[in-house]
């Protein structure tokens, strides 16, 4: 049973979309969006980056949303977790200045397609040591791909952090990122070594 489990998921190798539970309700999801869509942009006149103008009734929705969440955390550094905040809403803003859409549904987008289904992880069979593929969680999936894009918007030429993010996420729905290429790779190691991956017997009573 498990093994063709593990079939059925090497056989897709795209994003699946999965429900997790959220304690965040319909209509907050709703507001938070039109709060960052009708949020306006003021240009600082002394470095000319956009800086966000969000409410902080605005961002107390955004706060609670899972995914932006998990990526606000990844970016954060010394527990500086309002500056990494600052930062995702100008990448956010930046999205929808370039591309005139919800910002929220681009990184949605871009971080599904960056998300792995399955990892290889290193075991010992008798002597040797394989690698065996294992299916991760929708976290540990998310987790994997923001790792990536952040990793790709580190190599980026904008001169400053939101505008690398926000230009990785747009390449990544254009398919020209790098990240898709890893992706693709680490699948294709996924099917190289499938022969190892372990299934467990269950005796039937009888």
């Amino acid at each position: 049973m498990l093994r063709s489990l593990v079939g059925r998921t090497l056989s897709l190798l795209r994003p699946t979309v999965v429900t997790s539970r959220s304690y965040v309700t319909a209509r907050q999801v709703v507001v938070a969006k039109e709060a960052l869509q009708k949020a306006e942009i003021v240009v600082n006149s002394r470095t000319s980056i956009p800086e966000p103008t969000l409410s902080r009734h605005a961002m107390r929705y955004l706060r609670t949303d899972p995914l932006l969440s998990q990526l606000v955390n990844m970016i954060m550094r010394d527990g500086k977790k309002s500056r990494a905040e600052r930062l995702v809403q100008t990448a956010l803003l930046d999205i929808r200045r370039h591309t005139n859409t919800d910002p929220l549904r681009v990184l949605s987008d871009a971080i599904n397609l960056a998300c792995p289904l399955m990892d290889t992880k290193s075991a010992r069979q008798g002597s040797k040591v394989v690698q065996v593929p294992r299916a991760l969680s929708l976290r540990q999936r998310r987790r994997r791909a923001i790792v990536w894009i952040l990793d790709s918007a580190d190599r980026r030429n904008e001169r400053c952090f939101s505008m690398r993010l926000s230009g990785e996420l747009q390449a990544i729905v254009n398919g020209t990122s790098g990240v898709l290429e890893k992706k693709l790779l680490l699948h294709k190691a996924v099917l190289a070594n499938r022969s190892f991956i372990r299934t467990q017997t269950r005796k039937i009573r009888k």
